[in-house]
């Protein structure tokens, strides 16, 4: 499937925003920065896609973010923020809208057809959000989930002279205002760009990449389940003559800079009958200090030591890791989407110094663990 269009110019906007009602009996937010807000955004998006043919439909995913909280203090997440009194966090952050419940809509707003028809055709075929993002809270340093990222729409169009101009929206979001940390990305992967059964590129958006393939593969693949880009698979063998091996993606990145706040994310899909999918944390020579386990059991795990939470086979799940590095370095670990769980667990004392020159990730299998997982979205940024 190929990357979306990104659509940036509207033809109007427009939104309501207003706090949610308590049910019966339900407690009320401890602080406004708990309240829940009821967002709708309706307006109509410039799509401008032109048919290239008479016989076959050009089909595409386009997507866009309506404005949320845009400059000059634009969009309904300022709005309400003003209205309602909303303190701030000092220095810098940005603002976002963590959603628990969504109900998005699209439609085809302006067709034409600008000779005789020749089978034309115009179609919105389905909708949906696009992958949700991550961030951290600028008050708490905690991870912040399902922030709205817009919306992706599946559209087609045929005839080599027919246009479809213009989508309709309405969307219906349910969540809280979320002030964000300021985050300067030091990896973060891309796999668009890259044929499908073939190495991920040693460059990546940000960072630079490491494939260590003595058994299993590490190829970019695009995968049967809905999506919007790319994902790494990374797929071990068990060696015949019974040695093991790992086979690893590596995220280098830009820089070592020693003690602070990290916040790591990621994408995962665990297929069924995979064994040991497992994420490491390195220094800069790739000595691991921290690493997660995604067990058969459909379990997880971190160190070889601690279960802290579950995730669904052959299902798009989320994990976060803050990691706050120092004398006693730290790690806040979230699964969401198709798994749960979370864990806030200290670095053990003898990878301490490592954690301290934290240079690299990796996603990999090893010691004869068999079948592959899937990746994508991966990134890590400094917060602060």
């Amino acid at each position: 499937m190929p990357a979306p269009i990104v659509l940036t110019q509207f033809a109007g906007q427009n939104w309501l925003i207003t706090p949610a009602a308590l049910a019966a009996g339900e407690n009320p937010p401890a602080s406004i920065h708990d309240q829940k807000f009821l967002l709708v955004l309706s307006g109509v998006v410039m799509a401008n896609l032109e048919g290239n043919s008479t016989s076959q439909w050009r089909q595409e995913t386009v997507s866009f973010l309506p404005d949320m909280a845009g400059p000059q203090n634009s969009g309904p997440l300022n709005w309400a923020i003003g209205r309602f009194g909303i303190p701030k966090p000092p220095g810098n952050f940005t603002v976002g809208f963590s959603l628990e419940e969504w109900a998005p809509f699209a439609s085809l707003s302006s067709i034409y057809d600008q000779h005789q028809a020749i089978d034309a055709g115009f179609a919105v075929d389905v909708w949906r959000p696009t992958h949700f993002a991550q961030g951290v809270d600028a008050f708490t340093l905690l991870p912040v989930n399902n922030i709205f990222a817009g919306l992706n729409v599946d559209v087609a169009v045929r005839d080599t002279d027919a246009w479809l101009y213009r989508l309709g929206y309405n969307i219906t979001l349910l969540g809280k205002i979320a002030f964000l940390a300021q985050q300067t990305p030091l990896f973060e992967s891309s796999f668009d760009a890259t044929a499908d059964g073939q190495p991920p590129s040693t460059t990546q958006a940000v960072g630079t990449a490491v494939i260590d393939p003595p058994r299993g593969s590490i190829v970019v693949v695009d995968p049967p389940f809905p999506h919007t880009n790319k994902w790494v698979q990374i797929t071990g063998t068990k060696p015949s003559n019974g040695s093991s091996g790992v086979a690893s993606f590596t995220g280098v990145l830009t820089a070592v800079q020693g003690d602070g706040t990290y916040c790591f994310t990621a994408a995962i899909v665990v297929p069924s009958g995979s064994d040991v999918c497992s994420l490491s944390f390195t220094n800069g020579a790739f000595q691991e200090f921290l690493h997660v386990d995604f067990l058969p059991d459909n379990r997880a795990r971190v160190d070889d030591i601690t279960e802290f939470g579950s995730f669904a086979r052959d299902q798009v799940f989320q994990v976060q890791v803050i990691l706050k590095v120092g004398p006693q370095s730290t790690a806040l670990i979230t699964l969401s989407g198709g798994a749960s769980g979370q864990i806030n667990y200290k670095v053990l004392p003898p990878f301490q110094p490592l954690s301290r020159q934290f240079g690299a990730i990796q996603l990999w299998k090893g010691f004869g663990n068999t079948g592959s997982f899937l990746a994508t979205d991966i990134l890590v940024t400094r917060v602060g």
